[in-house]
């Protein structure tokens, strides 16, 4: 059977969304379950998988486009990679906290256990939000853009000629 390989830029995309966005929502939920969500590192390491998965779509879709892409539609390209990753990944971050929160009553408050805070601490529940906007939205998305942008620079080099070098 003959090996069939995408080359449709379009394709591409969703392809690299999904799997970026499957690969991050399992690391989340990896560091979620095994209470290092809260260390920086963990959200450094997804950003990364974004950032790299970001890069790699770029460079695929000049190649499904023979290397006569241009800088706007690899730059186009990377960006929708990163808004259906970041879309999947933000719709899987609030559906994972509101299963995962504690129907408790609001008088409840236990403090934090050593370095971790408790699930069932006002601090953390009224945090989520914050940490939606800044580091899931805010921060993914200036790692997209950023890689689309880097991405389509460095696949084409040269725009005076249609071949890339």
């Amino acid at each position: 059977m003959p090996e069939t390989t995408i080359t449709s830029p379009l394709k591409l995309t969703w392809v690299y969304g999904i799997l970026i966005a499957f690969v991050c929502i399992a690391l989340t939920m990896i560091f979620y379950m095994t209470q290092w969500a809260a260390d920086l590192w963990t959200g450094y390491l997804v950003s990364g998988v974004l950032f790299l998965g970001v890069l790699f779509s770029v460079i695929h879709a000049n190649k499904a486009m023979g290397g006569k892409a241009s800088i706007g539609s690899l730059l186009t390209t990377g960006v929708l990679t990163a808004a259906i990753a970041i879309i999947m990944i933000s719709t899987a971050t609030i559906l994972f906290h509101l299963a995962t929160e504690p129907n408790v009553d609001n008088s409840v408050n236990i403090p934090s256990d050593g370095g971790h805070l408790s699930e069932y601490s006002v601090t953390k529940r009224e945090g989520f939000w914050i940490y939606l906007v800044t580091n899931v939205l805010f921060m993914n998305l200036v790692l997209g853009f950023l890689a689309a942008g880097i991405g389509a620079m460095t696949v084409k080099r040269n725009q005076k000629t249609t071949a890339a070098k």
